[in-house]
């Protein structure tokens, strides 16, 4: 019987891990997000518009044929047209929102290697900028959860 219950612990455990690596990743990409927004205000736009319009065209192709393959699976004949438009106001919209969200990291990322942690405050500043990042991520990841 203990070997069963350390089965289910494990389980449990699992799912506290897969949670809290969860809630790490996405604080750091709200940090970033958030550090691109700084280093946009600061430097100005200093990533190349080619390199900006090529990744939304990457999210967009990405995201369209995703919510397409949502269409066919589910969609009978008569509203094939009324969904595909659907699914690419879907992907432009994702499209945008990925793009605007890649594009801030790189600049964060930039943000924070050129000027390390002195802008922010220092490694203190970033620890607890971090900290509420994870807050924040799991306050969200808790409200998306289906019930």
């Amino acid at each position: 019987m203990g070997l069963l219950a350390n089965i289910k612990g494990m389980g449990d455990y699992k799912k506290y891990l897969k949670t809290l690596i969860l809630a790490i990743a996405l604080a750091f990409l709200t940090l970033y997000i958030a550090f691109g927004l700084m280093f946009f205000a600061i430097e100005g736009n200093t990533v190349p518009g080619w390199f900006i319009l090529l990744t939304f065209a990457i999210s967009f192709i990405i995201f369209t044929v995703f919510y397409e393959s949502k269409v066919k699976s589910k969609s009978k004949s008569g509203k094939k047209d009324k969904e595909r438009l659907k699914s690419l106001i879907k992907g432009l919209f994702f499209g945008i929102c990925a793009t605007f969200a890649f594009v801030a990291v790189i600049g964060g990322v930039r943000l924070t290697v050129d000027q390390g942690f002195e802008l922010i405050g220092g490694l203190g500043s970033f620890i607890s900028a971090l900290a509420i990042c994870m807050i924040v991520s799991m306050v969200f990841l808790s409200l998306l959860r289906p019930s």
